[in-house]
């Protein structure tokens, strides 16, 4: 053999072969060393040949152990037993600490899978915040381990149709640690996860099984799932894997196709160890990533696939399942506030509150001796409404409305119905409207056609006092929907003059846990244009 290499010494070389049975095997083994690594290739070819010898990650040359081109379960085991686990890290890690709401979606209680996941500590750290968690290992050293150093005695069991695969779960059942293949593991064993913490799999996962280690993670997650993803990016020439260099547009090779990434924050990642391999940089990237939808479905705030325009029987769904975040247990502060402005300073007028669910404020303004309409497309919150206010209503249907019913009591009137079917001709125009949460939640193509019927509805001299909040919509689906002001001139522009009374803060823990970072709230005086006003229009 003939090899040329400026960087490798030739130690041996075999020439020609004589003995038959290598002969016909033609497998030759070439064992090439430098300074730094050791390679050993396996050449199928003629006796006579000259090597090129390929590119791929190389082993360090400080200790020959027949190290292949990838490393495998044995290797992994091996490294376990001799403690070399250099990756494993004894403080949670920082990254799921500030992200573990943008994780979990806000959500107290989920199920998060942590492939190969060591005896990582961030599992405790995750079933002490709640959640359940499920991890997978393919060694019996690292899940012992993790069970020892958590001062948790684990129940241990097989896994069926996973050869010597071996269970090991928590006395509550809050964590699970799967000893076996991760690549084994599959819905049959365990599968609808609501969250996926990565810091060391993909890393730890050779290249060229990179896009079926993704493929089968996301077969276990949920459609809703959130994917909290670290690698590392540095010379790979200069540090021996793993773990391997994944750079940001490689994670979008890898998932882009299947999942939205979105890449969170990216820091210095450079170590004492780093510095003792040579490197001079090393970084840390964080992404977020979240399967693919089909078009027209969005994730709202509980973790649910829902159609991003909401219907009015999924809006009797939320209310059935308590998903009512937008409800508040308090009189609005701003029709206390302004309630002169919306009544035009009259002791009773008649008031609409479109889309009003069990809103208090309704029973606050007849309490101040306004005659009070509300319009609710969901049956349960108007009968909650009577109930939580021990009032005792009349209920009838009303014709003209489809599936329309009537609440009544004295001042307290709620129509059950499509408010697109709410028409002037079902009780007459209104002197005031109190749009709190409606148009927010009315779909975007909706909006025109909403204003348009709101217009109908009220007096020449009436008004409207109209709250709406404004983000940035990219970082969240409503409702409710951000309503910038553009938006209430292009709806109500041309007949109404637009008072802007007020901008306050928006934010809610429940919009931080959609992900947003700001969100203002905004308060508009609604009243006819004098000229729309000696039409008649």
């Amino acid at each position: 053999f003939k090899v040329q290499s400026s960087k490798f010494k030739v130690l041996s070389c075999a020439g020609k072969l004589h003995n038959t049975s290598l002969m016909s095997r033609r497998d030759i083994t070439i064992i090439l060393t430098s300074w730094r690594y050791i390679r050993r290739c396996i050449c199928t070819g003629q006796t006579y040949s000259s090597l090129v010898v390929p590119k791929f990650s190389v082993q360090s040359s400080g200790q020959w152990r027949g190290i292949r081109m990838s490393k495998g379960l044995e290797q992994w085991q091996s490294r376990w037993k001799e403690g070399r686990i250099g990756f494993h890290r004894t403080a949670v890690n920082p990254y799921i600490k500030k992200y573990i709401d943008v994780l979990t979606r806000g959500r107290p209680k989920v199920k998060v899978l942590v492939p190969l996941c060591g005896k990582s500590v961030v599992m405790k750290w995750l079933a002490e915040q709640g959640h359940t968690v499920v991890g997978v290992e393919c060694c019996t050293e690292g899940a012992e381990a993790f069970f020892q150093e958590s001062n948790l005695t684990p129940n241990i069991s097989d896994i069926p149709n996973i050869k010597d695969g071996k269970l090991y779960q928590s006395q509550d059942g809050n964590i699970s640690l799967y000893v076996c293949d991760f690549f084994d593991f599959s819905r049959d064993v365990e599968a609808d996860f609501d969250a996926v913490w990565d810091r060391g799999a993909l890393v730890a996962i050779n290249s060229t099984d990179r896009q079926r280690y993704a493929d089968l993670v996301l077969s276990l997650m949920k459609q809703s799932a959130c994917y909290l993803l670290q690698t590392v990016e540095f010379d790979q020439i200069k540090r021996t894997p793993p773990p391997y260099s994944v750079t940001i547009p490689e994670v979008q090779d890898i998932y882009g196709a299947k999942f939205n990434v979105r890449l969170l924050e990216t820091a210095d990642g450079m170590t004492d160890l780093d510095n003792r391999w040579g490197l001079t940089s090393l970084d840390d990237h964080l992404f977020l990533l979240t399967p693919k939808l089909p078009e027209g479905k969005t994730v709202n705030k509980y973790g649910e696939v829902e159609n991003l325009m909401v219907t009015p029987e999924e809006w009797q769904t939320r209310w059935c399942k308590g998903h009512t975040g937008f409800h508040k247990s308090a009189i609005n502060s701003a029709l206390q506030k302004y309630v002169g402005e919306l009544t035009g300073g009259r002791s009773e007028v008649k008031v609409l509150v479109p889309l009003c669910g069990k809103t208090l404020d309704m029973k606050w303004l007849v309490d101040q001796g306004h005659t009070v309409i509300g319009v609710e497309f969901a049956e349960q919150p108007v009968k909650e409404l009577f109930q939580e206010n021990s009032i005792t209503p009349t209920v009838c249907d009303v014709p003209g409305l489809t599936n329309g019913k009537l609440y009544q009591s004295e001042k307290l009137s709620v129509y059950c119905c499509d408010f697109f079917e709410f028409t002037s001709e079902v009780t007459g125009q209104f002197d005031a409207v109190w749009d709190r949460a409606s148009l927010i939640a009315i779909n975007p193509p909706d909006r025109e056609r909403y204003a348009t019927l709101i217009t109908s509805l009220l007096k020449p001299d009436g008004h409207c006092l109209l709250e709406t909040v404004e983000y940035d919509q990219t970082k969240a689906n409503g409702p409710p929907y951000s309503v910038p002001g553009e938006v209430i001139e292009q709806l109500y522009g041309a007949k109404y003059n637009i008072q802007h009374l007020e901008t306050g803060d928006g934010m809610t823990p429940s919009a931080r846990k959609m992900g947003l970072s700001w969100m203002t709230q905004n308060e508009h005086l609604l009243s006819l244009k004098p000229d729309q006003l000696n039409t008649g229009s």
